[in-house]
């Protein structure tokens, strides 16, 4: 079986959303695409485009509570990487048979994706997404 792996995202956890924002946007001239707001407000993705299709996610958690699964952590830099597939569950499949091994199994995700993760062999935890994602409109947070 062939599996096509076509680059979709970064994510990074940032621990000023704000800076971060401004930096990206107002420096680097990437455009705000949306945001998703979690657990309350507790977790908070904002999406920028970073040109040709490509998306930076700045993940922030805030002080008041912890992580909303066990994929979640709050330490600082690179979060994990996303390749978009055309079918998640198969893509899956594929992979476990190959003995990899999944830290999150197959998962209808805030935005209207599918989504599952894995580690490679040091590691760097890499997404697999399904489908495209439903983000709610970008709201000045501060």
């Amino acid at each position: 079986m062939y599996l096509k792996f076509q680059f979709d995202h970064l994510a990074i956890t940032v621990s000023d959303l704000q800076q971060s924002i401004e930096f990206y946007r107002d420096i680097l001239g990437f455009k705000v695409l949306g945001q998703l707001i979690q657990d309350n407000g507790n977790f908070i993705i904002v999406y920028l485009d970073m040109g040709n299709n490509k998306i930076l996610e700045l993940f922030n958690f805030s002080e008041k509570g912890e992580p909303i699964t066990t994929y979640n952590d709050k330490n600082i830099g690179i979060k994990h990487f996303a390749y978009k597939v055309a079918n998640v569950d198969e893509t899956y499949r594929y992979l476990s048979d190959k003995g990899v091994e999944f830290s999150m199994e197959p998962t209808d995700a805030e935005g209207g994706v599918r989504i599952a993760f894995f580690k490679d062999p040091d590691g760097i935890l890499i997404e697999i997404i399904q489908g495209e994602l439903d983000l709610k409109p970008y709201e000045n947070l501060f």
